[in-house]
């Protein structure tokens, strides 16, 4: 054989055999890829096989644009199978170890499968939930009811390593979740951090929320708290004898069937295409599904009160939604399978009532003292309380849509205006005559109908976020309950006694006596150094607020604001700071609301900054804003101010 001919030949022979070995690595991968999405599926949820379930993909054929509307929203990714696509998290970097507290959690990759290394999450679970908390390391637990009190620190719980099998959330922040032990079936235990997408940062779960410092952790279980409302057709599956869960969902996020019912019987009916086209024909409804833009703004509303509403199940149906999942189905009336819960103040029926007295924390961590709505995510509650929804007809659908083009707040593209209003509110007073009503320009902040009547006094997510109360500007209840008012959330530099002298002049609103401190000094620094948690959180975001800060005229409250980069509170010094980097003033890069060797430094320098500046004519004498003949901080005033804050613990259920 001519030489040329051998050498053609093993050259063949070597591409061959180099094809085979990439044929083969890439077969080999593969086969790794789907043995890890097969490994994640088995510790998931179960698809659940009962209730008429049949998740989003049936849907997509026939419908594919709200397909994808949908699949856009936060909605859908509300809850996912943790796989590379929909983790946002870092997992990667060889210095992931985040404190929490005085323990250690590492979090890192194998391959597509994410993973921490972390104390035994059913360990924290006993002892954090069932036991006695001393301080953040040690409680005082009892195994049993004839067992000794025994001392545990969290820092001697054995470490595990554990898949994360799932996430939650993909806005915001995202957390996550891994196995629980074998015994307690698939339950699934949180991972105690969170990671904040835009800061692009690990932390501890408490720090997100409003928590306070002295309570326990917040160590919870996905599958029966979470699963009501991060998961469409969700059954908690409990089994009483083991203690554990077999828990399953039509699916996970909240899809199609969340709004439009279970879609079995639809798809099976509609298999036939004369069916469909004499639907579509006759332009008739289709009685196997439902569309709630078609329901009534009672029951369309309530569809959306199912997740966005305070409640507990009624009696007779707890059991059975431990077992077989929640009985309600969109069209229904909710009041039928749950308890809506008002505040007596908006709802004054003796039960109401009732409800207050048997456990007035239930109502703290929710509502405002007045009876408005404190904690976001509680929309339908808020709403249903109010004249526009109990005397008029507005609904959610009044302003959302779930199938347009903003994926975040799903708003209408008129929602953000005063259209929202005057689609109901037609007369000339609210069109072409708006000065008269709002004193204000037509076209400045103080004439935009949201900002009045539905202020930023909610609070979730880091964030304040607009009352869904729908209620007028009232200097009252700031007075006599501490609930921020939409007057001096705008105008920062007013006092109460201003706003309520505005309100009684162009309203005719009654006033009340106040007392000297709400006489002489601007409200918002009451709230945001003399008041509680959550008057401090709403007030510090309200100075990141634009239209607020153009109106409040100048940077005069970056000393006063800063004074709350060392609060107690992880939440309010987070916003703090976040509202002080807005201003362009501060980068922010400094600080570390989790980093306490920061905190003094750089309330220091932004105080300096202002002090050292020298007379600030403009400021001298207003001694409202806390400012001496000079125009410097009056540093007495605002230590007394700190020395008697309300520091009551607070816990927002957002």
């Amino acid at each position: 054989m001519p030489r040329q001919s051998i050498l053609i030949g093993l050259c063949f022979i070597a591409a061959v055999a180099a094809l085979s070995g990439v044929t083969w690595s890439r077969v080999s991968l593969y086969r790794e890829a789907q043995e890890q999405r097969d490994r994640l599926r088995s510790q998931l949820p179960r698809p659940s096989d009962q209730n008429g379930y049949v998740s989003s993909s049936a849907c997509q054929s026939c419908h594919p644009g709200e397909h994808a509307t949908w699949h856009r929203s936060y909605h859908r990714s509300m809850t996912m199978a943790a796989v590379p696509e929909n983790v946002l998290a870092d997992f990667s970097s060889d210095d992931n170890v985040i404190d929490s507290d005085g323990l250690e959690y590492r979090v890192f990759r194998r391959g597509n499968e994410f993973w921490a290394d972390m104390p035994d999450p059913d360990g924290l679970m006993y002892v954090v939930q069932g036991g006695k908390r001393i301080d953040s390391l040690n409680y005082w637990v009892k195994r049993s009811a004839a067992s000794p009190v025994e001392r545990i620190n969290l820092q001697t719980l054995p470490r595990v390593e554990r898949q994360v099998v799932m996430t939650t959330g993909s806005h915001h922040y995202q957390t996550y979740w891994v196995r629980g032990d074998e015994k307690f079936g698939n339950l699934l235990q949180t991972l105690p951090l969170v990671y904040l997408i835009h800061d692009q940062r690990w932390i501890p779960r408490e720090q997100a929320f409003m928590h306070p410092p002295q309570h326990k952790r917040m160590v919870t279980q996905w599958n029966h708290h979470c699963i009501r409302c991060h998961s469409t057709g969700g059954v908690p599956g409990v089994d009483e004898e083991s203690g554990g869960f077999s828990t399953s969902a039509g699916e996970l996020g909240i899809s199609c069937e969340a709004c439009h019912g279970p879609g079995e019987r639809h798809v099976t009916a509609n298999q036939d295409p004369r069916r469909r086209y004499q639907l579509h024909r006759e332009a008739e409804t289709d009685d196997t599904i439902v569309n709630p833009a078609k329901l009534d703004h009672v029951r369309s509303s309530q569809v959306c009160g199912q997740c966005h509403g305070v409640y507990i199940m009624r009696d007779e149906f707890a059991m059975r939604y431990a077992h077989e999942g929640s009985s309600y189905r969109p069209g229904d009336d909710i009041n039928r399978t749950r308890y809506y819960i008002q505040h007596p103040n908006r709802d004054p029926t003796v039960s109401r009532k009732s409800d207050l007295r048997q456990n007035e924390e239930f109502f703290r961590e929710r509502w405002w003292a007045d009876g408005s709505i404190l904690a976001g995510g509680r929309e339908y509650t808020a709403l249903s309380a109010s004249s526009c929804f109990k005397r008029g007809e507005i609904s959610c659908l009044s302003c959302h849509e779930m199938h347009g083009e903003d994926p975040a707040d799903q708003l209408l593209p008129h929602a953000n205006t005063n259209s929202s209003c005057t689609q109901c509110h037609q007369e000339d007073i609210y069109t072409s005559r708006v000065t008269e009503h709002t004193h204000h320009q037509v076209d400045s902040s103080g004439s935009d109908c949201l900002n009045c009547h539905m202020p930023h006094t909610a609070y979730a997510l880091l964030s304040a976020i607009r009352s869904h109360d729908i209620s007028s500007p009232n200097a009252v209840s700031s007075a006599t309950h501490g609930v921020p008012n939409a007057c001096n959330l705008c105008h920062l530099d007013k006092t109460l006694e201003w706003t309520q002298n505005s309100l009684h002049q162009w309203y005719g609103v009654d006033t009340i006596a106040l007392t000297p401190e709400q006489r002489t000094n601007a409200a918002s620094l009451l709230w945001l150094l003399k008041g509680h948690a959550a008057q401090r959180v709403i007030a510090a975001w309200h100075f990141g607020w634009e239209p607020a800060r153009a109106v409040s005229g100048g940077d005069w409250y970056r000393p006063l604001l800063a004074q709350l980069l060392q609060d107690p509170y992880g939440v309010v010094r987070y916003v703090s700071n976040r509202a002080l980097v807005y201003d362009n003033a501060s980068d922010g890069t400094a600080y570390d609301f989790l980093k306490k060797e920061t905190w003094e430094s750089s309330i220091a320098s932004i105080v300096d900054d202002w002090q050292l500046a020298g007379p600030r004519s403009q400021f001298a004498g207003r001694s409202e804003l806390l400012f001496d003949d000079h125009g410097l901080v009056d540093v007495n005033r605002v230590n007394g101010f700190l020395q008697t804050r309300d520091d009551r613990p607070v816990i927002i259920k957002e």
